[in-house]
């Protein structure tokens, strides 16, 4: 069978929704549909035995011709083994042309399984994807540590590529959907690992990829009480806390929390980067931010050429100040 067809990884959440990033890559695809003549796009969903009934809803609402079901009570906790082997039977029995996901951590784990499997080529953590003159998938990502963007084909099929949740934006359309509850044989997926107990680990911030707020620390504020002003902050703001690579590496946020090319994409209504340089790296992160304002006292740090509102100062000067005023007009009201 020819390769045919657009194939995405239907990430379901912990509260039986489809994840955010599948309707974004299903907007995406439709524009690179258009492109290339005479493609359907396909969702494979990979889940406990339930009701799909929403799922299949939302996942046509946004474009979805397609969606492949493989559901057994054995799935309910996601797998890499497990779930790694389904994709790649699926994608091997509906051969597609192009195999996206988000780049999450089962997207993460899933893609280059996959890759390997199907003997491909695997973009990862793409900022923007289009189809070449030669009806190539063109995809575009930071490299050299975000200092330059390399625009990427791959000769072999399928053509793999991760986006990070909020590259794209959402657009539900009109479409029918037709669903297939298609069946692997679970019993012949050899699994030299079994999940004893999930432990969920407290997060003291709020969700990063939801948030409406975002305060932002980066190097500057790994000293001292840098994030304890971060945190502060963001209390007063009901922000959710995130940070720089550099951040990350130096203990003061957990890796759900990074933004940039190596963390998240994220797009707040106001994000608020503090003590963060501003590299290209890092900007790819926040380019669908609303308003995105800027604390540093290098008037020449890279940030302030992103942002809409910028503060030359030193943020252990100005974030006190920032609270006093806050604290100030919660009392008067």
């Amino acid at each position: 069978m020819e390769p045919n067809g657009i194939l995405i990884y239907g990430e379901i959440k912990d509260n039986c929704s489809i994840a955010p990033v599948v309707t974004e890559l299903l907007t995406k695809s439709r524009e690179l549909k258009e492109k290339i003549w005479n493609q359907r796009i396909m969702v494979c969903v990979i889940g406990p035995r339930m009701n799909y009934e929403e799922i299949i809803k939302t996942l046509g609402e946004y474009g979805a011709d397609e969606v492949i079901i493989i559901n057994d009570d054995r799935l309910k906790q996601y797998d890499k083994k497990y779930y790694g082997e389904i994709f790649t039977q699926i994608a091997l029995k509906y051969p597609p042309r192009i195999i996206l996901a988000g780049a999450t951590y089962q997207g993460r784990e899933i893609m280059p399984y996959t890759a390997i499997k199907l003997n491909t080529g695997l973009t990862a953590d793409c900022t923007n994807l289009d189809i070449a003159e030669n009806s190539l998938l063109l995809s575009t990502r930071p490299t050299f540590g975000g200092k330059l963007t390399a625009d990427i084909l791959c000769k072999t099929f399928p053509q793999m590529a991760t986006v990070h949740q909020n590259t794209f934006k959402a657009v539900k359309t009109e479409n029918h959907i037709n669903a297939i509850f298609d069946w692997i044989d679970i019993d012949k997926i050899e699994n030299k690992s079994k999940i004893i107990n999930i432990i969920k680990k407290n997060i003291s911030s709020r969700d990063i990829n939801t948030a409406d707020i975002i305060v932002s620390g980066g190097s500057a504020a790994c000293k001292d009480n840098g994030f304890t002003l971060i945190y502060e902050l963001a209390q007063r703001l009901n922000a959710a806390v995130a940070g720089s690579r550099a951040a990350y590496e130096n203990g003061y946020i957990i890796k759900s929390q990074q933004i940039g090319q190596t963390g998240k994409t994220v797009a707040p209504k106001l994000y608020i980067a503090v003590g963060i340089s501003g590299a290209a790296q890092h900007i790819a992160g926040i380019k669908n931010s609303g308003t995105i304002i800027a604390i540093n006292k290098d008037k020449n740090a890279p940030i302030f050429k992103s942002a809409d509102i910028g503060i030359v100062g030193d943020l252990f000067d100005i974030l006190p100040e920032l609270i006093k005023e806050l604290d100030k007009e919660e009392k008067d009201e």
